[in-house]
């Protein structure tokens, strides 16, 4: 979170596991022998262009999610994150995600436009005031 506006991404048509226009928060998959908080660093440059200064666990969760015939069942780590500044801007070609955008809190009560992560790191920001980062 950073004035009021929470850091989003929004799934483009290539999302393997959640619906193409969702907006979720930044993260995806980690690679063999990466560490979780490598691969979230590696996850926000590419999806919002934006550095990792530092991240902690805050919550883990479990989603199951059904798209295209395929059944996915996946954890989430959810970290308190602190970010270099700068505008967001989608680096990765061809990848999951459409666009990036700081999106005022206001804007994102209707958690029928977000991932069901991304709809729980709403609800934790609702009870911390926390900057909340999904991997």
């Amino acid at each position: 979170m950073e004035d009021d506006r929470l850091l989003l991404a929004r799934l483009s048509d290539a999302s393997p596991v959640f619906t193409p226009g969702l907006w979720y928060v930044p993260g995806g998959g980690i690679d063999p022998g990466e560490q979780p908080v490598e691969a979230l660093t590696r996850e926000l440059l590419e999806e919002t262009g934006l550095e990792l200064v530092g991240a902690r666990l805050l919550d883990a969760r479990t989603y199951s999610a059904q798209r295209n015939g395929i059944s996915w069942s996946l954890t989430a780590l959810f970290y308190a994150a602190s970010l270099k500044g700068g505008a967001p801007t989608v680096t990765e070609v061809d990848g999951s995600t459409e666009a990036a955008a700081w999106v005022p809190l206001r804007d994102i009560r209707d958690t029928a436009v977000l991932s069901p992560p991304a709809a729980d790191a709403a609800h934790m920001l609702d009870r911390s005031g926390k900057r909340i980062q999904v991997r």
